[in-house]
């Protein structure tokens, strides 16, 4: 897979949709300007990276940039651009009259982040800058990417039906907009990934998606191993799951592939934590697997 200049990392909680996201960053880092974007506000990507935000943004290496975006700050923003005198635009956003308005529009701070993500990708572009995304969890990143949508039906007209198409144009040109999904090999997961890549597709245009099969494992006990631990009841039971664990991943391995998804697996790591030693090491699959755009 061939990766957009936007990358927007999405999945089921848990199937370490950040721990990706911050790994990806540090592997196409090795080569090209990277600027990762955590919409988390835990902010994981970032302590995944050791990377202390002042002011919202930091440097983590020389081709590095980490930064937190803040739905409330965009709306703010973009209420100042329309309103230029400060005074009367911090008037407007304090007044009940604009909490009104906000409330009409539902899914208006998640539009408004979009807008701020699609100008920072097509500024990245043009100095050959990726722009990694912690997006959130697969349902919430699924209405996120649904605003444009919702308003250009609110607004027929004006700046928000224009923005909304350019938006609409954006997301659906894989050279521009991409999703990664995450997937763990196990069942809920799995469903979620798959039902998730199809509403991309078929719902909101979305042609270029890839996945990371991630914590997968080789099988490593036979049959005739498993029967010689069978006395051992503790050590059977976690043979039994190891080698699920590695049934499963074959399975998902299918599944996803059936789908047309370009499929790139990580293995699990037996570690108490990861280090920027792991995730370094977990961003070279990633970028030798994601093919960067020339």
């Amino acid at each position: 897979m061939t990766l957009a200049r936007l990358v927007f990392v999405t999945g089921k909680g848990g199937t370490g949709k950040s721990t990706v996201a911050a790994a990806l960053a540090l592997g196409l880092a090795r080569k090209t300007g990277v600027t990762l974007a955590d919409l988390d506000q835990k902010l994981s990507a970032a302590r995944l990276l050791g990377v202390e935000l002042n002011g919202g943004s930091a440097r983590a290496s020389s081709r590095l940039d980490v930064m937190a975006l803040d739905p409330r700050s965009e709306l703010e923003a973009f209420i100042e651009r329309l309103v230029p005198i400060r005074a009367i635009s911090r008037r407007m956003l304090r007044s009940r009259t604009f909490g009104y308005v906000s409330a009409a529009l539902p899914g208006l701070e998640a539009f408004l982040m979009l807008e701020r993500l699609r100008i920072m990708a097509d500024d990245g572009a043009s100095r050959d800058r990726y722009l990694v995304v912690d997006a959130p969890a697969s349902g919430n990143a699924l209405e996120m990417l649904s605003v444009a949508r919702g308003v250009k039906g609110i607004a027929p007209l004006g700046t928000l039906n224009r923005l909304a198409s350019q938006l609409e144009s954006f997301l659906a040109d894989p050279a521009r907009f991409g999703v990664v999904l995450t997937v763990t090999p196990e069942e809920m997961a799995l469903r979620e990934a798959v039902e998730t890549a199809a509403r991309l597709k078929e719902r909101l245009g979305i042609g270029s998606i890839g996945v990371v099969l991630n914590a997968t494992l080789p099988p490593l006990f036979d049959t005739a191993e498993l029967a010689a631990l069978s006395a051992m009841e503790a050590h059977a039971r976690l043979a039994l799951k190891r080698n699920a664990i590695a049934e499963y991943t074959v399975r998902a391995r299918g599944e996803l592939a059936a789908c047309g998804l370009a499929v790139i697996e990580l293995p699990m790591l037996f570690r108490a934590g990861l280090g920027k030693a792991e995730l370094s090491s977990l961003g070279l699959r990633l970028a030798e697997g994601f093919s960067p755009r020339r």
